[in-house]
């Protein structure tokens, strides 16, 4: 009876190790391709690299950004989207990191939207010192992007949780036939996103993929307006969404069967799908 009580108990010392030890450095880069009705053709094979959650001030991440930035930098994306939370509680350490995050590049730039973390700390402090990397904030705001005649917008929204999200604001004087790819810390947002045809593809996180899953199962725990896209790909309607499992955690640094990742986005051309009046 001892011995078999020594392995579980040793079984889960090993499992508790792992979690905390291995897997929230194990970071993966997810490569996918999404297909975008109406892309113009100019845009086809555009790549974006997608982050969200570094969650600054917890120490892990402090250690290993250099290793996210080295790894997205290689990929070599056309623009970088970064989905917020950029910082954790009071400990944000974005002075720190501002250099770090300053080596990030792409030729269309790096964008962002903010998370509900981001307003623990004070989205001045969090606006400036991203304004000071070079990172350009999206807050109910669009950038549009041009490749000769064709446009594809990048669209932002403030953090819904405890900003404004404002998606009249945000899509202002966008053409109707421009489609747009809309960042979002929250995926649940993507129930508001998809009554806009204009918006073809969301990208989020803030779940963190639920940092601990067990196999079979849906994650156990999940934020506010996280719970019904957790993690991966999704289509509502005719929008596309994908949720990143983040490349940070919380306080607590443990990840189980959720590894921390970066997203490598490849979008294609795909045919309009009109929708017939009832």
């Amino acid at each position: 009876m001892k011995r078999p009580l020594s392995w579980l108990l040793a079984g889960l010392a090993a499992l508790g190790w792992y979690s905390w030890r291995v897997e929230p450095r194990w970071l993966r880069i997810k490569h996918l391709t999404l297909i975008v009705p109406g892309l113009p053709r100019a845009f086809d094979s555009y790549r974006i690299g997608h982050l969200s959650d570094l969650h600054l001030g917890v120490r892990l991440i402090q250690e290993h950004l250099p290793l996210v930035v080295q790894a997205i930098n290689r990929e070599q994306p056309d623009l970088l989207a970064i989905t917020g939370d950029f910082a954790t509680g009071q400990r944000d350490g974005l002075t720190t990191a501002r250099d770090v995050l300053a080596a990030f590049h792409a030729p269309d730039g790096v964008w962002a939207t903010l998370g509900n973390h981001d307003y623990h700390v004070g989205v001045d402090r969090v606006m400036a010192l991203l304004d000071a990397a070079g990172i350009n904030v999206l807050c109910n705001a669009h950038h549009t992007i041009t490749r000769g005649p064709d446009q594809l917008v990048l669209a932002g929204v403030d953090d819904v949780i405890y900003g404004v999200a404002d998606l009249n604001a945000t899509l202002y004087r966008v053409n109707h036939g421009s489609p747009v790819v809309l960042l979002a810390h929250e995926p649940d947002y993507a129930r508001i996103a998809v009554a806009d045809p204009r918006i073809m593809l969301q990208l989020s996180g803030h779940t963190h993929g639920g940092q601990i899953r067990v196999p079979g199962l849906r994650p156990l725990i999940l934020p506010k307006l996280g719970h019904l896209y957790p993690a991966g790909s999704f289509q509502i309607g005719h929008l596309a969404l994908f949720v990143t499992t983040g490349t940070g955690t919380g306080r607590f640094v443990l990840r189980f069967n959720c590894r921390p990742e970066i997203a490598i986005i490849t979008l294609r051309c795909g045919p309009i799908h009109t929708e017939k009046s009832l």
